[in-house]
């Protein structure tokens, strides 16, 4: 069924993809998404398939069955009034399983609601008033919920939750653009069990108070003039192998493991490593990888090393790996590579980094990468998480306490899963969160996103990152290729960015890079250059 809104008033829902979306008051963005996934014990998603859909002007039915039968389940939707929207999903299991998550999760916009109050209405009847975090929270920074109240813009939103004990987490961790309200607290044990013929149900109620709109979240300055970031490769052999290096004339951001192989090595050294990144699985595996990239000649710039272990995420609050410890390397790499600068931090997501923070007094940089798609994959998700950049990029900033950030691999798919085993299979290429593989990666979108990523870098004075991988999955594919061409070019160079609708400028004299990140035809940026299609790029050189 092709998308459809839901009305009543001057309450509305988007109809998408068998949930919600912008579910709006007057304009007012109140929640982002309602959504009912069930998620497996790699934390990737459970697929369904559409049974029957009926859609009236203010009420939604969908019925479904999971792709491999594992569970049938309706969800229902109606706007109730103008100032109140109920819906309901039920889950009926055809034979045991084992989930980490299954029923409603609610997006709320971080637009209007960082930093702002919030009151918890917990199972036992008590309230806590706290507020939404400002910066990014590392841990849940609303527990034990039954409903929740807020305002956004002047007005006042109520959620009453049945069905399950909800918690919150800030999803700015992952660049999602909300915080997240998800049923089963990550505190009890997961994979849980759920029995052959069992069905859950719940129930989310909102309950709206009209007020006039006290205003709107501060616009970001649509324009400024920064330098832009070093912009690199990166490369693991395990994932791009080694005839990518080279290929294009980036700076090389070299991931050297316990596996690589020699041939791989060589050619790295030959190429020349900027930056290099080590994982190791002891100290003595530590001083063995050193000796490696030592013997093959190799001097970066940059250095910074991890266990292991630390590749997969814990909870701040959770148990915590033992053994070698990110603070040991610091003071083994400033003795090996004592013209390299020295960091720390993640070599994953920035949700490691926030969760597990290096003292900046023991490192000159901090390091963590980001992916687009942890949580969703249709292209609306993975344009909004461009809101996110600026808080995650804050929040690092913070964290560095006056170092700078130089990044890792920034991408739409997913380079490797902290969260489960591997990142999600995706033969058919489909919008699939967790993968690696992405359809996009070689087409106008990936370079639109590369061009709005780098323009939110280089705004939050970022020193460096990576755009792509050398090759492989992740490499720079198509009109990718050319943008981050001209963007190396460009490095160092003061431009003047306008970043406002959708719609991204990266101008220097010499050079220019323009992205329509909007489904919508644009204007020629600049005379001589055509139009710009939707969800693509253009390259200027002067």
């Amino acid at each position: 069924m092709a998308d459809t809104m839901l009305e009543n008033g001057t309450l509305s829902a988007l109809v998408q993809d068998g949930g919600l979306r912008a579910v709006t008051f007057a304009g007012v963005e109140l929640l982002r998404g309602l959504t009912y996934p069930v998620r497996n014990p790699d934390w990737g998603t459970h697929l369904i398939r559409t049974t029957a859909e009926t859609t009236t002007a203010q009420g939604y039915r969908h019925d479904f069955t999971e792709t491999d039968g594992l569970f049938t389940g309706t969800f229902t939707a109606t706007l109730d009034t103008p100032n109140r929207l109920t819906a309901t999903v039920t889950l009926t299991f055809t034979r045991a399983a084992r989930v980490n998550r299954a029923g409603f999760t609610l997006l709320h916009p971080i637009l209007g609601t960082a930093g702002e109050p919030l009151r918890l209405h917990h199972p036992d009847g008590g309230e806590t008033l706290t507020t939404f975090p400002a910066l990014i929270s590392p841990a849940q920074p609303a527990r034990n919920i039954a409903g929740l109240s807020h305002s956004v813009a002047g007005i006042g939103v109520t959620l009453t939750l049945t069905g399950d004990t909800f918690e919150m987490e800030d999803q700015r961790n992952w660049s999602d653009a909300s915080f997240k309200t998800y049923c089963r607290p990550l505190a009890l044990p997961f994979p849980y069990p759920v029995a052959a013929g069992e069905t859950l149900t719940q129930t989310v109620i909102l309950d709206i108070t009209p007020a006039p709109a006290t205003g709107t979240a501060p616009a970001r300055p649509a324009e400024t003039t920064v330098p832009l970031p070093q912009v690199l490769l990166a490369h693991e052999h395990a994932l791009s192998p080694s005839a990518g290096i080279g290929t294009l004339p980036l700076p090389l951001q070299y991931r050297l493991t316990p596996e690589t192989p020699d041939e791989d090595l060589q050619a790295a050294a030959r190429h020349g490593v900027t930056a290099l990144e080590i994982i190791f699985d002891s100290l003595p595996d530590l001083h063995a990888l050193i000796a490696r990239a030592r013997m093959a000649g190799l001097t970066p710039a940059r250095v910074s090393a991890l266990p292991s272990p630390f590749l997969k995420s814990h909870q701040p609050d959770g148990q915590w790996p033992t053994g070698a410890q990110p603070a040991d390397a610091p003071p083994v790499l400033r003795t090996a590579f004592p013209q390299a600068l020295i960091g720390g931090g993640s070599l994953t997501n920035f949700t490691e980094l926030n969760r597990h923070r290096p003292d900046p007094a023991t490192v000159d940089f901090v390091t963590f990468g980001n992916t687009a798609i942890v949580h969703a994959a249709d292209d609306t998700s993975v344009w909004q998480t461009l809101q996110a950049l600026p808080d995650i990029f804050a929040t690092a900033h913070a964290i560095a306490a006056g170092r700078p950030l130089h990044l890792g691999l920034l991408s739409i798919g997913m380079r490797c899963n902290p969260y489960g085993d591997k990142t999600a299979p995706n033969p058919h290429r489909l919008r699939l969160p967790m993968a690696m593989e992405d359809p996009r990666q070689s087409t106008g979108f990936a370079a639109a996103y590369a061009v709005a990523a780098l323009a939110r870098a280089a705004r939050a004075r970022v020193a460096s990152l990576a755009l792509a991988m050398t090759a492989g999955p992740l490499g720079p594919h198509g009109p990718l290729a050319d943008i981050l061409r001209t963007a190396h070019a460009m490095a160092g160079q003061p431009a003047r960015i306008t970043d406002a609708a959708g719609l991204i400028r990266i101008e220097t004299p010499t050079a220019a890079l323009y992205a329509n990140c909007t489904p919508h035809t644009a204007p020629p940026p600049r005379a001589g250059l055509p139009p710009l299609p939707g969800e693509s790029a253009q390259v200027w050189q002067g």
